[in-house]
C-alpha cells in the first residue's frame, strides 16, 4: 500500500496565465492584472508593442534561484539581491564586531576594537615613515639641484662682468643692490644691478626711485638708459651763434678777396707767342666775345714787343 504524496505545483508561465491564481496581499504589487501583463511600476518607462509582457510569478513558491524566473526577471532581480547583499554585509560586520566587544565586556577581556584600531595605526606609522624617507630623498635632490644652479649662475656672472670684480668701489656698491633690506628699493637681479654700476649717482638714483615706485628691475633699467641719453644729448655743443657765423663768413670773403688775381692779371694770365699760324692771323674783329677781344689784344701786344709786327 503506497502512501500518496501530495504534489506541490510549480507555477510555470503556461500554467500561471492559465490557472490565473489568487494573489496574496504580500505579492498583490508585483502580479500581473488579469490579460497577463504585468503591472507597470509609477515612473518605469512605458511599454511598447516590442515588449514581451511580463509573466505572472508565484513569489510565495519562488525558491530563490534568478534560473528559475522568467528571463525578463533577471537583471532586475540580480540588482535588487546585489544590494541587499551589500546592506545585510555591513550589518552583518556591525552585528559581529558589537557581539565581540559585548562578549569581552562579560569576560573582563580587553575590547577587540583596541587590537584593530592598534594594528591600523600601525600600518598608518609604517607608511608614514616610508613616505618621510622618500620626501627626505627628494628634498635633498631638491637642495642638491639648487645649489648646484646657483654654483653655476655665480660662475657664469662673474665670467661675464670680471671688471666688476676688479672694482672695489662698484663692487662695494653693487652688494648692496643685492640685499633683501637695502636702500635701493630691495633686492635687485644682478645682472642689472651690474649694468647700474656703469652708470654715474644720479642716472643710478633714477632706477633706484622707479623700483621704489613699484616698477620692475628690467623696467627702472630701462628708465635710467634713457635718462642718460637725454643728458648726452644735452651736454653735446651746440651750434655756432648768429655773431660767429656772420664772422666767419666775412672773414672768409675777406680771405677769397685778397687771393683773387687781378684784372690786368687775369687778362694776361697764360698769353704767350702762339706758334700756331691759324691763331696768330686772327684778329680783334673775328673775337666773338668781349673777352676774347681783350685776349686777342693781349697776345698781340706781347707779340709786338717780342719783336714782331708793330
Amino acid at each position: 500500500m503506497s502512501e500518496e504524496v501530495p504534489s506541490t505545483p510549480v507555477a510555470t508561465p503556461d500554467s500561471a496565465v492559465a490557472a490565473q491564481p489568487e494573489p496574496s496581499q504580500a505579492t498583490a504589487d508585483l502580479s500581473v492584472p488579469t490579460g497577463g501583463a504585468a503591472a507597470v511600476p509609477a515612473g518605469a518607462p512605458a511599454v511598447t508593442s516590442a515588449d514581451d509582457p511580463w509573466p505572472t510569478v508565484e513569489w510565495d513558491s519562488w525558491n530563490g534561484s534568478v534560473d528559475t524566473l522568467p528571463e525578463q526577471y533577471h537583471e532586475t532581480v540580480r540588482g535588487v539581491r546585489g544590494y541587499f547583499e551589500r546592506d545585510f554585509s555591513d550589518r552583518a560586520e556591525e552585528i559581529s564586531n558589537l557581539r565581540s566587544m559585548y562578549a569581552a565586556m562579560l569576560s573582563e577581556e580587553e575590547d577587540p576594537r583596541i587590537g584593530q584600531l592598534t594594528n591600523q595605526l600601525s600600518s598608518l606609522q609604517d607608511k608614514y615613515e616610508k613616505e618621510q624617507i622618500q620626501y627626505k630623498e627628494l628634498q635633498e635632490r631638491l637642495s642638491s639641484t639648487e645649489n648646484r644652479a646657483v654654483e653655476e649662475y655665480v660662475d657664469r656672472f662673474w665670467k661675464d662682468h670680471a671688471d666688476l670684480s676688479e672694482d672695489k668701489e662698484k663692487l662695494q656698491v653693487f652688494s648692496q643692490f643685492l640685499l633683501e633690506k637695502n636702500d635701493y628699493g630691495g633686492m635687485w637681479d644682478a645682472y642689472v644691478a651690474a649694468e647700474l654700476m656703469a652708470f654715474p649717482p644720479e642716472i643710478i638714483q633714477v632706477a633706484v626711485d622707479a623700483k621704489k615706485d613699484g616698477v620692475s628691475d628690467q623696467y627702472a633699467l630701462k628708465l635710467a638708459k634713457a635718462r642718460a641719453e637725454l643728458e648726452e644729448v644735452r651736454a653735446q655743443p651746440t651750434g655756432p651763434s648768429p655773431e660767429e657765423v656772420a664772422a666767419a663768413q666775412a672773414k672768409a670773403q675777406a680771405e677769397a678777396k685778397a687771393k683773387a688775381p687781378r684784372t690786368g692779371a687775369k687778362i694776361t694770365n697764360g698769353a704767350t707767342r702762339s706758334s700756331r699760324p691759324q691763331v696768330a692771323k686772327k684778329s680783334v674783329n673775328d673775337a666773338d666775345s668781349l673777352d676774347e677781344m681783350r685776349l686777342l689784344a693781349a697776345r698781340r701786344a706781347f707779340s709786338v714787343h717780342g719783336g714782331g709786327r708793330r
